[in-house]
């Protein structure tokens, strides 16, 4: 049969409880049980048994004692804690069946009680059996399903047992077998669902209509229905189980037998299932059954056994199935467990075995499949369930069906350490099933850079250009380190694929190494690099420069000279908002990165210098060619540098292929490098500049130092040294009238070198010059010109200086004794007023006040000075006479001067050194 090709197994423990109460002894006994914690009993006697959890049991007398009358049927209603039963005369034709509704409350305190008795009319003359009850919880409605075909609604206030309303709700040709209420949480819609033997209907009995939907032209057994949690309608049929809700047929369940009871718990279904004696072996020794209980071993007839059996619907399983001796005549669910009453007055216990053994059985069967869908089913945490994936990937690992077992392992990402499976794959044959696990490791987001670097080796092992490509474009998050792959791809030379994610992901330097290093594409590179706007490019210049000069030196040292431009006029534009105190101009270059710094790069020129100089050309003519700009620190150090190594390439013979500078193109390096040095606007060091000069023989750049410096005396020397003589000679007349002292040397050079042309006329100039600023004594003028043996100044060169100066000479001694003369004779004047002073008595004449001029009367004072005046006149002059005080005070700083002069000895000195003629100084 259908039913056995499901898989059995033993997921129920069965236990036959002894020493039952003696309410479990009797004869025909009706068991019920709806919630409650409470199983009740019906035995023939009409006695009615609630027993408890601890197995205590409180009976009383639910029906009447007159022949026949027993309880048929029960139903307890736990939201109300309701018992009703059917109570009906089984030994009559005809009767009336009586249904009561006991307090189960009461009953459990007082024992004894006063039912409601439902009334309610038969809806023929004729009495039909009562098949089928159901009640509302709040027991609002009751309906009664007869055998005749018959469904009465009765409604109203049913337990105060009045203001009840009866009518007929449908009328079949077929006998009613079930009835079930479903009603909402506020009671307001109440449906019922009816089988009979032939169909399957739903009522809405919240209003007044009557017409039941007919959800299918078929039906089930008394018993063989229910209703579940999801408010849905299970009915029991020999070849499936099938559901229904109010809009018709759901999923089946398909289980062939002949079924004879249907209940529920948790969600397995329990069936009683008729047993005939041709499948009682087939139930006790099946090939996918465990083996039963030693009491189900034996061979049962149709007629006094059936089979219990429970089945897992969501797991699609027969968890277990067994004989009951005498058949079942109950089945309880309460306490959570199951509890099924034998015809032969046994009680069964089935506790459900806890979800690690009910896994343990199927793996004993390796049925992991099957422990994987039971263990989600049981609420198992995902860690849990990945470790049954992983024992399922390890079996069929070990069956060596690897592509099976990588299916398994997949779905243990996240829970699984990555290594344990990785390890198992790591043979050259299943890189395949390796590859698809490292896959599904980056979609899931748990990859590291090891398992990228793994995953990338995979592809290139296998040579899989179109898997690696689709990893690497598909993907939207990108869930790997993406170094470590352009680094995977790079080793392998697949260089598309690493360009792509240096290029997606911003990687520059990376992107570049591969165009310079990897594929030689230099201008790719450099135009990539132009394409990069503001971001600063100096490190990757920095570090591919070179390699870059070496391919495309003109367009590398554009580049270059750009990006120098660009960082200096950030930092200038940076500099000038600090100094203002305002916001800097939003821009995206950062100016506090390590922007290129042109002293920084001159080392890529290394093995090029004709296009160092070209880029430092381009650098100054479009930087600091004008001049006047404002310069911070780092540019001045730049121009400075700019300008120094321009001049020494300049004087190494290096031209420029640009030729940026000058205003002929056809000027040799030197001609530059001097141009360079007059240029006014060029900032060069003039210590380092003096050295390349020098250190080059270069005459005219040492000449134009000097002159740009204003050391006229040190040109001079210059010209001397080389025996410039015309240079000389124009030096001489530029600058000898405001330098005389230019003449000195150029003397002592004359004196020295006779032979030279125009030796004599710029003799005469120098003595003619020396002789009008009397820069020299005449003694020292002949020292120089005859002094040395080298010297070939003959006396007529000189003979007209020479006269010059015995006249002159003469007239000064001349006018010295003159001077002399009178010097003395003054003396001689002042000495003998000095003596008559100090020895003759001095005659006062004077009549008149030198300061008034009026007539002199007494008191007056008389000056030896011959001055007399009134003594009111004089008031508070002293002893010093008013008219001859002020040349007196003359002569006292004259005096005080000398004292304090004679004593400062360095300005004395000072004053010597500077001076044209020293005696005249030590005279003064």
């Amino acid at each position: 049969m259908a039913s056995f090709q499901l898989r059995q197994f033993h997921f129920f423990k069965r236990e036959s409880l002894e020493d039952l109460p003696e309410a479990f002894k009797q004869n025909e006994l009706l068991l019920a049980s709806n919630g409650g914690e409470l199983i009740f009993l019906a035995d023939a006697a009409g006695y009615v048994h609630i027993v408890n959890r601890s197995f205590v049991v409180r009976s009383f007398i639910a029906a009447s004692d007159a022949p026949g009358v027993r309880i048929t049927q029960m139903l307890h209603i736990h939201q109300t804690r309701t018992l009703l039963t059917v109570e009906e005369n089984v030994s009559a034709a005809a009767g009336r069946p009586v249904i009561k509704l006991w307090p189960v409350d009461r009953l459990l305190r007082q024992g004894d009680v006063q039912p409601v008795t439902v009334k309610y009319q038969q809806p023929t003359s004729t009495p039909y059996p009562l098949t089928a009850v159901a009640a509302t919880p709040s027991i609002s409605q009751i309906a009664l399903g007869f055998a005749g075909g018959h469904i009465v609604l009765v409604r109203g206030n049913i337990l105060k047992s009045r203001s009840t309303k009866q009518r007929t709700l449908h009328q079949a040709p077929e006998p009613v077998t079930n009835l079930h209420y479903v009603a909402d949480a506020a009671g307001t819609s109440v449906t019922l669902f009816a089988t009979t033997t032939a169909q399957t209907m739903v009522f809405d009995t919240s209003g007044n209509k009557s017409s039941p939907a007919i959800l299918e032209e078929r039906g089930c057994g008394i018993g063989c229905s229910l209703m579940n949690e999801e408010n849905e309608l299970i009915v029991a049929r020999d070849e499936a189980i099938y559901t229904y809700t109010v809009d018709g047929r759901g999923p089946c369940f398909a289980f062939d037998a002949p079924k004879v009871l249907l209940r529920q718990f948790k969600h397995y279904l329990l069936l009683a299932t008729a047993a005939p004696s041709s499948m009682a072996p087939n139930l006790a020794n099946g090939n996918d059954s465990p083996p039963l209980d030693a009491a189900d071993s034996r061979v049962y007839s149709y007629n006094d056994a059936t089979t219990f059996t429970v089945l897992d619907t969501k797991n699609k399983l027969v968890a277990y199935t067994g004989v009951v001796p005498g058949g079942v005549r109950g089945v309880a669910t309460e306490w959570g467990s199951v509890f099924v009453l034998g015809g032969h007055g046994t009680l069964d216990y089935f506790s459900e075995k806890d979800l690690l053994e009910r896994l343990d059985i199927l793996y004993r069967q390796n049925l992991y499949p099957l422990a994987v869908k039971m263990a989600q089913n049981g609420n198992y945490d995902l860690a849990s369930v990945a470790g049954i994936y992983k024992r399922y990937g390890d079996w069929l690992y070990s069956k060596d069906d690897f592509d099976s077992a990588m299916s398994q392992y997949m779905l243990t990402i996240g829970f699984i350490e990555p290594s344990y499976i990785i390890r198992k794959y790591l043979d050259a044959q299943r890189l395949g099933n390796l590859t698809s696990y490292l896959q599904e490791l980056h979609t899931a987001g748990m990859a590291t850079s090891d398992h990228t670097t793994l995953l990338l080796n995979c592809y290139t092992k296998l040579r899989d250009e179109e898997r690696l490509d689709q990893f690497i474009h598909t993907q939207e998050d990108y869930q790997f380190d993406v170094d470590t792959a352009i680094h995977v791809c790079r080793q392998a030379g697949f260089y598309d694929q690493a360009l792509y994610l240096a290029d997606k992901f911003a990687k520059i330097a990376m992107y570049l190494k591969l165009k310079v290093e990897d594929q030689d594409d230099i201008k790719a590179a450099l135009e990539y690099m132009r394409k990069l706007g503001d971001t600063d490019i100096s490190a990757y210049l920095a570090e591919f420069g070179r390699r870059c000069l070496s391919s495309l030196p003109r367009e590398t040292t554009e580049l270059l000279v750009d990006v120098c431009i660009k960082g200096m006029d950030a930092r200038s534009a940076a500099a000038q908002a600090s100094a203002s105190d305002e916001e800097p101009p939003v821009q995206r270059l950062d100016v506090t990165a390590p922007l290129l710094s042109m002293r920084r790069i001159q080392h890529l020129f290394a093995d090029q210098p004709d296009w160092l100089a070209a880029f430092l050309e381009r650098i100054i003519t479009r930087r600091w060619q004008q001049g006047g700009r404002e310069l911070i620190d780092e540019e001045d150090g730049d121009m400075k540098s700019a300008w120094n190594t321009l001049l020494e390439l300049y004087l190494c013979g290096v031209e420029s292929p640009l030729h940026e500078l000058g205003p002929s193109t056809k000027q040799t390096a030197k001609e530059r490098a001097l141009d360079l040095l007059r240029s006014p606007h060029a900032n060069i060091d003039w210590e380092r500049a003096y050295i390349l000069c020098a250190s080059n023989g270069f005459t005219e750049g040492i000449a134009a130092l000097y002159e740009q410096r204003g050391d006229i005396a040190a040109l001079l020397d210059l010209y001397i040294e080389h025996d410039n003589l015309s240079s000389m000679r124009g030096l001489l007349d530029q600058h000898g009238g405001d330098q005389p002292d230019l003449y000195i040397k150029a003397l002592h050079y004359l004196a020295c070198n006779p032979q030279l042309a125009d030796n004599e006329e710029l003799l005469a100039d120098c003595l003619a010059t020396i002789e009008k600023h009397n820069l020299m004594s005449p003694l020292r003028v002949l020292q120089a010109l005859g002094g040395s043996e080298q010297s070939g100044v003959t006396l007529g060169m000189v003979r007209g200086y020479i006269m010059r100066q015995i006249n002159a000479t003469t007239r000064r001694i001349d006018d010295n004794t003159r001077a002399i003369d009178s010097y003395t004779a003054e003396y001689k004047a002042h000495s003998d007023k000095m003596d008559a002073l100090k020895s003759k008595p001095i005659v006062f004449q004077s009549t008149k006040c030198t300061t008034c001029m009026a007539p002199l009367d007494l008191p007056s004072v008389h000056f030896l000075c011959k001055h007399s005046y009134h003594q009111r006149c004089l008031g508070d002059v002293g002893d010093s006479c008013p008219r001859c005080q002020a040349d007196h005070q003359k002569l006292e700083d004259q005096r005080r001067a000398q004292e304090i002069s004679a004593k400062q000895h360095d300005a004395f000195f000072d004053k010597l050194r500077q001076a044209d003629d020293g005696f005249d100084v030590v005279a003064s």
